[in-house]
This record gives structure tokens, C-alpha cells and sequence, in this order.
């Protein structure tokens, strides 16, 4: 039950105490003027009676959260309560509210107060502290669930959206349409759209791409997020999966600028395996607080996460627990997944909904531009507002253009794929999105392709491109640049790494000669080659396999 502290227009003290009196059982005069005559600075908040007396625990629910629903403050998220929190990095952060907690913040919006027995046994309203066991049962109410608002998500940008045929962009604050939390950000100019596609193509100009087609998908990283936070994809965005040859080669640093343009920063998710602190958990953690962008980096060996893979296809409800906090359904539809690798080795599933966009390391001595506000990151950061209207411009360009898609069928992710490959066609002027994933994806699923892949790339690093190497020598190199090959086991000698190398290498080139990886050419052939030690008759036939670069 609620009660307006707020003096009376009258001014007069003895009418807010009678007002006092309307609660329903007589207030004493001693307490009411107590209350009355507190802070100053508390002195304007409403007095809530908690469930005593004929108070009960929904009736005090359904006042306490129709009074703090307006602020924005306190939210619903899958069943929980949530708060906002201000993370190291300064964002704001979603965080499950727990009872303990709990009791502090209702003491922000209210006097809290209950009956309890005077000193003849009546009843009276007396200040009180709000009871953990009494928090946790307010907090789940059907009032709580009914009452606050429901947040879908985080954004720390104005986000463009349609109402109504029309575009229009919300800014700051809580927005209705989409549920969306807008934590920040200005409000973008309106950019041409020729600069628009000049200025967001330049932001990938100075990173090798192995591929126009990873140039294409690099691309469309950049606008998909904002077409998915406008809501006009309806459906997924797959994860964006950054490979490299080496180290230092640009991969994390392209994922931080899409972050920044959008005025956020990446949520990392630490790369451990199992128990507590596990991939799962700390997934689980980064989605309950509700930043968008999160970030798999550096990963090596094996990336299998069926939890992972589960929530890059879930809708409308994603179950997270996590530790002390029980558990939360996040709605999935708002998040952008990323993973960086030097050599990617996963599920087929996940490669699935993956976009893959492989990356080289640029040559000796190259030097990225510079800018007076300091590297690229540097400057998309100082001026992000002027790269999130460039975005705006190209899906104003798409919207106006009657919200084209193409035919494109190669990813599971179909409504991306063909949005995004009308839109880089046709604004960008690119190659189609699709050109050269499908051979990605069946590399980076496929241990035996993954394993030649590394391989190729030490054989080009030690400078024997264009020789010859039989399946001894293989190992050798395997052993040398502490290459793991699939199903020998560690220590295992020469004989036994040349037979499993020979096995690979025959399922691999089963109908073929030629192989392509990843920019280079490996060939098989046989060759006569001369034995050791014998002088007549020696000669014995070998598979060689030759790295040329195509």
C-alpha cells in the first residue's frame, strides 16, 4: 500500500497527517510525526506499507512496482528482476537484482513502513527495514512481472527503426518499440550516401583480405548489427568468425572498430574448459548483463561449444545460469557473437552460423595510417556519431529502395545472407557475400583441412614453397612448429607420424590431385625416389606434396 508524502497544497502538517490516517488503520500521532519530520531530502518520497497488518504481499507488490516502473531503473528479463550496474569500462550492464540488494534499492523510492503492536497492544505504522525473506517474495510477484518493463537488450547508440513505413531514429533512454535500453550515444548526422560508402569502405581498406569475398562479409559486419537492433532483420545474425595466418594481424582489431562505431566495446568471454570460470559460464555471464558485442578472442586448439552453438539459433528465450544468482531467460535476438583465431578448428554447427572472414598479416615493415586523433580505433571512437550516420544512410538507401534482398541460398542464415549481399552488390559495388565461405566452412569443420592449413603456412614461413616434401619430412615440420596432427598421439616416432600424415593426406586427395587452401596450392604426385645406403636397385616410389602459392 502506497501513501503521497508530499505536503498538501494546503501546507498545513495536521492535513498530512490526516491524509496519513487514510491508510486504513489509525496511524499514532508520535510516529506519523516522525516520519513527517525526516530528512528534508527524503522528506518528498511516498511512504509504503510492507505486507503486515491487512497489507498484503501483492497488494504492497503492485504499489512498490507501479512506483519505480517510471524510472526506468528496474527492469524484467526472463523471469528475474534486473538493475542497471556501471561495468569498468564505464558502460551500463544489466545485473539480476538480489533480494540482499534489493532491500536497499526499494529504500530509494519509499519510506518503507509496517504495522506492528504499540505499546497498548494497537496497531501502528512504524519505520521498518524490509526483511531479505520479504524482498525475495516481492521480487517474484506476478506484480513484479506485470508491472516493470521488459528489456530485450543494450545499445549505447540512437538506433534507427521503422514505424509505421516510416524511419525514425530513438535516442537515448528506454525505447518502447523495440525494448531496447539506448544507454547513450548522439544523435548521428545525415550523411550522403556516396560518402557513406566511402567512408565505411575505407575503414577496411588497409586490411589484407584473402578474399573479395571476406572483404564483402567484413562489410556487412559493419551494417548488420543496425539492421538487426532496428529490427529489420527479423531473424539472426550468425557470429563473425575472424581467421588469420599469424599473429598480430588485424583480426581483433576489426572486430574493436565495429564495436566502436557502434559506441560499444566488446565483452570478452574468457577461454577456459569446464567447471567454474568454463567458455559456458562466462557466456552465460556477458549475456545476462547485456552488452551486444561479445567477443571469443584469440582461441586455439578445438572451439566446440554446444552451448554457444545452441544460442546462435535460439529464439525468444535463452536460459542462463549463473553462479549465485540462479537462472535468467535472456532474449537471444540482440547479440553479436565474435571469434578470433590464427586457425580456426570447430563444429560443423558452428560453422554454420558463422560468417568467416579470413585475414592475412600485412608484410615486414608495413605501417597502419595514422590520424590526428590517433590509429584507426582511435579515430572511429572520437567520431562515431559521423560513422553511425554513415550506417544510417545506407539502410535508409536499402529502406527507400523497397527493402531489396537477393536469391542468395549458400547460408543457413538466409535472411542475412540475402539482405546483406543486396545491400553490398549493389551500394558497395562488391563480389556476392557467399563467394568463398562454403569452402571456409568446410575447412574450418574438417580437422584434416585445418591441420594441411597450418601446415601450409609453416611450410611457407620456413621458406620451402615449391619443394618437394614427402610425408617423413611432414612430420618433421609438424614436430619442429609443435603442429598437433590429427589421431597421433604425443611422442609417437617417425614411422608411426608417417603413416597417420600418409592416411590424412590419402582421405584428403581421395579424388584429386590439386588441393586449395587458403590462397595456396598443395599437389600430389609420385616419384621414384633413391634409398640410402643402396646402391643397385634402390629406388622406391613416394607421394611428394608441393606448396605454391596461387
Amino acid at each position: 500500500m502506497l501513501m503521497t508524502a508530499k505536503n498538501d497544497p494546503s501546507g498545513d502538517e495536521d492535513n498530512q497527517l490526516e491524509q496519513l490516517g487514510k491508510w486504513g488503520k489509525e496511524m499514532q500521532i508520535e510516529e506519523a510525526q516522525a516520519l513527517l519530520e525526516e530528512d528534508p531530502a527524503k522528506k518528498e518520497l511516498p511512504y509504503l506499507i510492507l505486507p503486515s497488518g491487512d497489507v498484503t504481499i501483492s497488494g504492497c507488490a503492485e504499489s512498490l512496482f507501479r512506483m519505480i516502473a517510471p524510472a526506468k531503473r528496474l527492469f524484467m528479463r526472463g523471469g528475474a528482476v534486473v538493475t542497471l550496474i556501471k561495468r569498468d569500462d564505464g558502460l551500463l550492464a544489466l545485473e539480476i537484482l538480489r533480494p540482499s540488494a534489493a532491500r536497499s534499492v526499494f529504500e530509494k523510492y519509499a519510506h518503507l513502513v509496517a504495522w506492528r503492536a504499540g505499546a497498548k497492544g494497537e496497531q501502528v505504522l512504524k519505520p521498518v527495514i524490509c526483511p531479505q525473506e520479504m524482498a525475495e517474495a516481492l521480487l517474484q510477484s506476478e506484480e513484479a512481472e506485470r508491472c516493470l518493463p521488459r528489456v530485450q537488450g543494450l545499445i549505447n547508440c540512437p538506433m534507427m527503426r521503422e514505424v509505421d513505413g516510416q524511419l525514425g531514429v530513438a535516442g537515448p533512454g528506454y525505447d518502447e518499440g523495440t525494448r531496447l535500453l539506448i544507454t547513450g550515444g548522439s544523435l548521428p548526422p545525415v550523411v550522403s550516401l556516396d560518402e557513406a560508402v566511402a567512408a565505411l569502405s575505407d575503414l577496411m581498406a588497409e586490411f589484407d583480405f584473402q578474399s573479395e569475398g571476406d572483404r564483402t562479409r567484413a562489410l556487412a559486419s559493419l551494417i548488420a548489427p543496425a539492421l538487426r537492433l532496428g529490427g529489420f532483420l527479423k531473424r539472426r545474425v550468425p557470429a563473425d568468425v575472424a581467421e588469420a595466418d599469424q599473429s598480430q594481424s588485424g583480426k581483433t582489431y576489426r572486430q574493436k572498430i565495429i564495436a566502436a562505431l557502434y559506441n560499444e566495446r566488446m565483452s570478452l568471454v574468457t577461454n577456459r574448459q569446464g567447471g567454474v570460470g568454463s567458455v559456458d559460464e562466462s557466456l552465460s555471464e556477458q549475456l545476462v548483463a547485456g552488452r551486444p558485442f561479445i567477443q571469443f578472442d584469440n582461441f586455439r586448439g578445438r572451439f566446440e561449444s554446444a552451448h554457444t552453438e545452441a544460442f546462435l539459433t535460439a529464439e525468444i528465450y535463452f536460459p542462463c545460469r549463473v553462479p549465485h544468482r540462479g537462472e535468467v531467460g535472456v532474449p537471444p535476438e540482440n547479440y553479436f557473437v565474435f571469434l578470433t583465431s590464427n586457425g580456426v578448428d570447430t563444429t560443423r554447427d558452428f560453422a554454420n552460423r558463422s560468417s568467416i572472414i579470413r585475414i592475412r598479416k600485412k608484410p615486414p615493415g608495413f605501417f597502419f595510417r595514422s590520424f590526428p586523433e590517433g590509429d584507426l580505433l582511435d579515430r572511429v571512437r572520437a567520431r562515431q556519431p559521423y560513422y553511425l550516420g554513415c550506417v544510417f544512410a545506407v539502410i535508409r538507401a536499402w529502406h527507400e529502395g523497397g527493402k531489396l534482398r537477393t536469391n542468395e541460398t549458400r547460408h543457413d542464415f538466409r535472411e542475412w545472407a540475402q539482405v546483406m549481399d543486396w545491400i553490398c552488390q549493389n551500394l558497395f559495388q562488391t563480389v556476392p557475400l557467399m563467394d568463398g565461405h562454403q569452402q571456409a566452412q568446410e575447412r574450418v569443420s574438417n580437422p584434416a583441412l585445418v591441420w594441411l592449413r597450418s601446415v601450409v603456412l609453416a611450410i611457407n614461413e620456413t621458406g620451402e614453397l615449391n619443394r618437394g616434401l614427402t610425408a617423413t619430412e611432414l612430420f618433421g615440420l609438424c614436430e619442429s612448429a609443435d603442429i598437433a596432427i590429427p589421431g597421433l598421439r604425443p611422442g609417437s616416432d617417425d614411422a608411426k607420424g608417417k603413416k597417420v600424415i600418409g592416411t590424412i593426406m590419402a582421405k584428403l586427395f581421395r579424388d584429386q590431385n590439386t588441393l586449395e587452401v587458403d590462397g595456396f596450392m598443395v599437389t600430389r604426385e609420385e616419384r621414384y625416389l633413391s634409398r640410402e645406403n643402396v646402391t643397385d636397385g634402390g629406388n622406391f616410389k613416394s607421394r611428394i606434396y608441393t606448396v605454391t602459392k596461387t
